[in-house]
């Protein structure tokens, strides 16, 4: 979809990814120095395959690092078509006709998680792309194997004015 022909577009940080980004970076630098002391200085313990294990645990932390900083933003775009949720490189569509209801979603315990997630759930499949702290908006689906969507806004009554205007349903409660 063309960014000129969005009726809203909204750009989170995710904070906190940076900080776990940050700490992942860490353990992998302890790492690669435990395993530059263990190749150059003395084995630690007389184990000649913990080198192996410290270069492993490296790469990995260093890869989960590179992987949980790709999701630092989530965009939500507004369309006439309907709403792109881009968090990371993981990317959802729903048009507009595909919204059997909506509602948004200010205070509970469901604000205090964030992050991109998948599940079945009592209606079936679920998607999330929320952000901690922030407001939601909670989509149910006439189609597709996703029938549940939540995500986050930080104009919740600017995005469900969009949605009613677009879709022609009052939001439920």
């Amino acid at each position: 979809m063309m960014e000129f022909d969005a009726l809203y577009h909204e750009r989170i940080d995710f904070k906190l990814m940076y900080i776990i980004a940050a700490f992942l970076g860490l353990i992998s630098l302890c790492m690669m120095g435990l395993l530059i002391y263990h190749v150059t200085v003395a084995p630690i313990d007389n184990e000649p395959g913990l080198g192996w294990f410290f270069l492993i645990e490296s790469l990995i932390m260093g890869a989960v690092a590179v992987l949980v900083l790709q999701f630092h933003t989530l965009d939500i775009i507004l369309t006439y078509q309907g709403i792109v949720i881009k968090f990371g490189r993981v990317k959802k569509s729903i048009p507009w006709i595909d919204i059997e209801s909506y509602q948004a979603i200010t205070t509970g315990s469901i604000l205090n998680s964030g992050g991109w997630k998948m599940g079945l759930g009592r209606n079936g499949w679920y998607a999330t792309y929320t952000v901690i702290g922030k407001p939601r908006i909670a989509l149910k689906l006439n189609t597709g194997r996703i029938r549940e969507l939540l995500f986050s806004t930080a104009n919740p009554q600017e995005v469900v004015i969009i949605i009613k205007k677009q879709t022609g349903k009052d939001e439920s409660q």
